[in-house]
């Protein structure tokens, strides 16, 4: 089934150079709330240039430093940042990375192209994933306040969260303030006010806006720029939205409507959930199962949408019921088509001790063997695509061969297991949940594990991490909560 990607990748990419991918070029996410950017979803955001912006929108873009990392690109560096296509690439059975997907989308004559232009000319974006603001509804255990409100509203309640050995648990001190330079709702943003600046000139070029967040349809400045859409139709434009779906009548109404109001070339919605019931609500705080499947359903049916692409954040506790999950989901293919709804997985890296590859051998090996078993079951279903059962395969390869997720991920699994208990004994305590209730598989491996009550407790005051005397946050959690 990869074949034919493999053959794709010798031809457009490796042809250029074995380290080339040309969403460094032809692709950007814009975090806006907080002015930072990066090529794709997967190196770490870095700032944009304020003063660069004012006479220059496309420098929300074309920043000095991905400007440098083209110029690494073109010459065959493989840059640091983009370390998890490498480790795919070099589990060395043929697995396709995402700078395969991430550059497909594009012409072969554009790609081609890219190699004769100067690394440091700036270049017209075609695709785009664009945050406004980090206003959000659910608080999912893999996300934190910087992309979501209500993540910030439980670190104000409750203190920051403590106790922790590696540095991809810092995500967890802070409540996110960082990001509201101009306000709560973004006003007077120049970030914002570039890109809607931008937007009458981007519109006639553009090939694909996403627009994410936090969530979307909570967004005064989502529905802003809806309204500056309407007056600047792009004809030759495909426009998603992501939304957690987890919406009230009025809400889910109100976003297929507007898919009927704007006109564009092609119109997706994007949603996401990696696991089945009362494992998703576990998972994604906020998600009520059935009201998230109604609400797809009730989007396939009503909205004037191409397709429903359901984004898979694969971390250690959905594979308990993923494939439960793609049972689900093969039944929706069943009634509204293959290509109506679509599956895609992106393994979860940060925080690493929520990584899949955290989990202990013994389960890990279990799990991987219930879901080869169900790809073996499932690998002539002509609902799967090709897209998706390459991403199955990547994913099963990733669990059996992969041992560290990221080059600067601490080595030592003992604080990846720490930090796991930590954050999830912290996590029931703040959202009224019950960890061995719900994954009763891993109850025993997670009794065992044992807090370190000696690490030094954090506060974070205006930014700053201070320590104070260790003990104190369960005494005042469990008050705040009471």
């Amino acid at each position: 089934m990869s074949e034919e990607l493999r053959e794709w990748r010798e031809k457009n990419l490796n042809s250029i150079s074995c380290s080339f991918c040309a969403a460094k070029w032809y692709n950007a996410s814009l975090h806006l709330g907080h002015g930072f950017t990066n090529s794709c979803h997967l190196p770490l955001p870095h700032p944009i240039d304020l003063e660069e912006i004012k006479t220059n929108p496309s420098a929300l873009h074309n920043t000095k430093h991905k400007k440098e990392m083209r110029r690494m690109m073109l010459t065959g560096i493989k840059p640091a940042e983009c370390s998890y296509c490498w480790k795919i690439e070099d589990i060395g059975r043929g697995n396709i990375s995402d700078r395969v997907y991430k550059s497909q989308i594009y012409k072969e004559e554009d790609i081609a192209a890219l190699k004769d232009i100067p690394w440091y000319q700036d270049i017209p974006l075609k695709t785009v994933e664009i945050s406004f603001d980090r206003i959000c509804n659910f608080a999912c255990s893999y996300c934190n306040s910087g992309y979501s409100t209500t993540w910030g509203k439980d670190i104000r309640n409750n203190g920051a969260y403590q106790k922790f050995k590696t540095s991809s648990a810092g995500a967890y001190y802070a409540d996110g303030s960082w990001s509201e330079v101009y306000g709560k709702y973004g006003e007077d943003n120049p970030y914002v006010k570039a890109f809607l600046d931008w937007w009458p000139e981007l519109s006639q070029t553009l090939e694909e806006i996403r627009i994410t967040g936090g969530e979307p349809s909570q967004s005064h400045n989502f529905w802003q720029f809806m309204e500056l859409m309407k007056k600047h139709p792009a004809k030759n434009l495909r426009l998603a939205i992501n939304s957690n779906l987890g919406l009230n009548e009025a809400t889910v109404q109100k976003l297929i409507d507007i898919t009927k109001e704007v006109e564009v070339k092609e119109f997706d919605i994007y949603t996401s959930n990696e696991s089945y019931g009362k494992h998703a609500e576990y998972i994604r705080d906020g998600l009520k199962y059935d009201i998230w499947r109604n609400n797809v359903v009730k989007v396939i049916e009503n909205a004037n949408i191409r397709q429903l692409v359901i984004m898979m954040t694969i971390n250690s506790l959905c594979l308990f019921s993923i494939t439960e999950f793609l049972d689900d989901m093969l039944e929706i293919k069943g009634k509204y088509g293959a290509h109506k709804l679509i599956v895609d997985f992106n393994i979860l890296r940060w925080p690493a001790f929520m990584s899949p590859l955290t989990l202990p051998d013994d389960i890990k090996h279990d799990l991987h063997g219930k879901l080869s078993m169900w790809w073996r079951k499932h690998k002539k279903n002509p609902l799967i695509n090709m897209h998706e059962g390459a991403q199955i395969e990547r994913l099963i390869d990733y669990i059996e061969v992969v041992s560290r997720g990221h080059n600067s991920t601490e080595m030592d699994k003992s604080l990846q297991y720490h930090d796991f208990k930590s954050f999830f004994n912290q996590y029931d305590i703040r959202r009224n949940k019950n960890f061995n209730e719900t994954f009763p598989e891993l109850s025993e491996w997670y009794d065992s594990l044992e807090i370190d009550l000696t690490i030094p407790d954090v506060r974070v005051t205006d930014g700053r991490i201070t320590h104070y005397e260790a003990g104190e946050y369960e005494s005042d959690i469990k008050n705040n909560n009471e």
